[in-house]
């Protein structure tokens, strides 16, 4: 909703527009040429050859990971989403890692996978961008998201899928629960990281500056 696909794929016509020779929609533009354009972009199953949705998305992903190369233009949008947290978590973190470190291409990579934007910390060449919202309140009192369709520098630390539920018309009741059970797992999360961080803090004069870079990227997430 806050236009992220739009935005890469946006990017990809426009890479091509540039390297056909074409006009483009854009003052001015400063890209290399490219090999080719690999999209994993989307969510669809391939029941007749027994593939599910998550099935479908990795092979994509592995089909891109074999092909790509230093002068390819590599959209990834909401890998690992089709399965549990952690796992799809990790898979995303990984794939991303491979083709920041080893493949070294152009990549745009879509994700609300939070622990992600650490990974921009370590690697060069690597930034965390966001789409521009506003919140606010709405006439009846409910928090009100308005999505502003621009690129912003840094992380967005909350996702908004209870608005985009409102705007769908999900019940009012719905709703919520929906933002109760929301907010008591967010504190849960919070004291999980706290208490996580209390224990790097009693450790961290005797094991030296790693676990200072632990505790300091805990606190910054809570």
């Amino acid at each position: 909703m806050g236009g992220k696909s739009s935005f890469v794929r946006a990017v990809s016509l426009i890479a091509l527009l540039a390297q056909v020779g074409s006009f483009i929609p854009a003052d001015s533009l400063r890209m290399t040429l490219c090999d080719a354009i690999h999209t994993r972009t989307g969510a669809r199953d391939n029941l007749f050859a027994n593939e599910s949705t998550f099935m479908v998305e990795v092979s994509e992903t592995a089909r891109i990971l074999r092909s790509a190369t230093p002068n390819s233009l590599v959209i990834l949008d909401e890998l690992g989403r089709g399965t549990s947290t952690h796992d799809g978590a990790a898979i995303a973190q990984a794939v991303l890692h491979h083709v920041v470190t080893e493949t070294r291409c152009l990549t745009l990579f879509i994700t609300h996978y939070q622990n992600l934007a650490r990974v921009a910390d370590g690697l060069e060449g690597l930034a965390n961008v966001h789409m521009k919202f506003k919140a606010g309140t709405g006439p009846d009192g409910d928090e009100e998201i308005t999505f502003l369709y621009e690129v912003g520098e840094g992380v967005a630390h909350r996702s908004y899928g209870l608005n985009v539920a409102r705007l769908a018309h999900i019940p009012k009741k719905v709703i919520e629960l929906a933002a109760e059970k929301s907010s008591a797992m967010e504190s849960k999360m919070r004291m999980r990281r706290l208490k996580g961080a209390y224990r790097l803090l009693s450790d961290v004069i005797g094991d030296g500056p790693d676990q200072l870079d632990s505790l300091i990227a805990a606190i910054e997430q809570l």
